[in-house]
């Protein structure tokens, strides 16, 4: 949204060290109606310059970027259009063309319009083609589908592949194998997995029982299934935690 134009006037004039009199003197030498009570209705926000005579004071306040010391953004405070200086000054020589010119202009405005808006969608598709394509991955150990969410499955510490994901603060990627830890994790899925000691109530992690891998939540009693098809398995002393998930491997 635009700044106050009267009130950034007034400052820049005074930043000048320009007075009211010199203002008004400099614009009526240019052909500007420009009365002392005039540049105070300006600066009051009674009414405003126009185009022309406000690119005068901004030149000799010594404003170099207009747009920037306005707070321009193309908006009025109420959320309608508003227009440059340089685009008023188009309009006002619209405004002068007989049918046949402004038939043109039109024809032409369109016309590019239409060809800016397609080239602005084609650096839209090649931007997101390229963020996709830099997007940084790493190679993991891949423990295929036996983070068993219903049977158990072998795991024996030996990745059985090295796939390529995006990085992680994990240590290796495993894949879930059956349905017990739906509607959370289903089968098929690849998680990051790190490797911990230690897991809280309520988090799931990657746990053996005589050497059967299982994805589950870890509960005060047992580990946990999410889907109630399954039964949880009770704690003792045979559950070991090879790590906590931290994620899903998006692909």
């Amino acid at each position: 949204m635009q700044n106050d134009i009267g009130t950034t006037l007034k400052k820049s004039r005074i930043s000048a060290k320009i007075s009211v009199k010199k203002i008004s003197d400099i614009l009526t030498e240019k052909g500007f109606k420009a009365s002392e009570s005039t540049i105070y209705s300006w600066e009051n926000g009674n009414s405003q310059p126009t185009p022309g005579a406000l690119l005068t004071m901004c030149k000799a306040y010594k404003i170099d970027d207009v747009l920037k010391t306005f707070g321009y953004d193309g908006y009025k405070k109420d959320g309608s259009i508003q227009p440059t200086m340089n685009e008023i000054d188009l309009i006002e020589k619209y405004r002068t063309l007989d049918p046949f010119g402004q038939e043109t202009v039109n024809l032409i405005l369109n016309r590019e319009a239409a060809r800016s808006a397609d080239l602005l969608q084609k650096d839209t598709r090649i931007a997101d083609l390229e963020k996709e394509q830099l997007a940084p991955t790493r190679f993991w150990a891949y423990y295929g589908k036996i983070a068993c969410a219903g049977a158990g499955f072998i795991f024996d510490d030996i990745p059985t592949a090295v796939i390529e994901a995006p990085p992680a603060d994990a240590d290796f990627i495993i894949g879930v194998s059956g349905d017990s830890m739906e509607p959370d994790y289903h089968d098929g899925e690849k998680l990051y997995v790190k490797k911990t000691e230690d897991i809280r109530y309520g988090e799931v992690g990657i746990f053996t029982i005589r050497n059967e891998c299982f994805l589950k939540e870890y509960g005060e009693t047992g580990l946990v299934s999410k889907n109630p098809r399954y039964a949880d398995i009770p704690g003792d002393e045979d559950v070991r935690l090879i790590g906590k998930v931290v994620g899903k491997v998006e692909e």
